[in-house]
């Protein structure tokens, strides 16, 4: 396991892998894949805007969030972490938590246009085009009611936020890996292989 847990740190630029507190049962309400029963979960802190979280997301979480959540064996949490450098982070939290309000469809569809159009969005601002595309006419009309819920969106994204610092997140993305009633905090865009090697390794017993 110690082989595996350097790899993290010697292939990954500024992985970093520490010790870190349970997380909360409350919190497992919240996955995007998976169920609550799951033996291990991940979660993310992740910024729209990051180009890091969208190599993370497009490369690796993009196939995580299928392999191990639809077959049971992981719980995926997306927390909103929107970086204060990124001019429009914020806004774009807000999309992602109105979609993730309509279900877990929109959530996938409103995110993979987010970090597929990062580059353009992130210079002119316009996440809306982006989204309109993204989404059917009827849930387009659902997600602008969700988003005049500006002060709730607002709140939650910060209670993610806060929950984040509270846990040590300064970079994006982080993740925390839980398992075998351990935690371990990851601060890096980890390819898919090793991601996946190391959550198989968490699947045998007496790892």
């Amino acid at each position: 396991m110690q082989k595996l847990l350097n790899s993290l740190i010697l292939l990954v630029p500024l992985a970093g892998l520490v010790a870190a507190p349970a997380l909360r049962a409350a919190d497992s309400s919240a996955c995007v894949a998976g169920n609550i029963s799951s033996p291990i979960k991940i979660e993310v802190f992740s910024d729209y805007q990051c180009p890091a979280c969208k190599a993370f997301y497009l490369q690796t979480m993009r196939t995580i969030l299928p392999e191990y959540g639809d077959s049971g064996r992981a719980c995926v949490v997306y927390r909103e972490f929107p970086l204060t450098m990124h001019a429009h982070s914020k806004d774009a939290a807000r999309y992602g938590l109105a979609a993730l309000h309509l279900g877990l469809r929109q959530w996938s569809q409103v995110t993979d246009t987010l970090f597929m159009n990062q580059d353009t969005w992130a210079t002119s601002g316009d996440i809306e085009s982006f989204v309109a595309k993204a989404l059917a006419k009827n849930d387009l009309d659902l997600l602008h009611k969700e988003l005049q819920s500006s002060a709730a969106l607002d709140a939650a994204i910060e209670a993610d936020v806060n929950l984040g610092i509270q846990r040590g997140v300064n970079s994006t993305p982080t993740f925390f890996v839980t398992a075998n009633g351990k935690t371990e905090k990851i601060a890096a865009a980890v390819q898919y292989p090793i991601l996946k090697r190391y959550l198989d390794s968490k699947l045998t017993p007496g790892k």
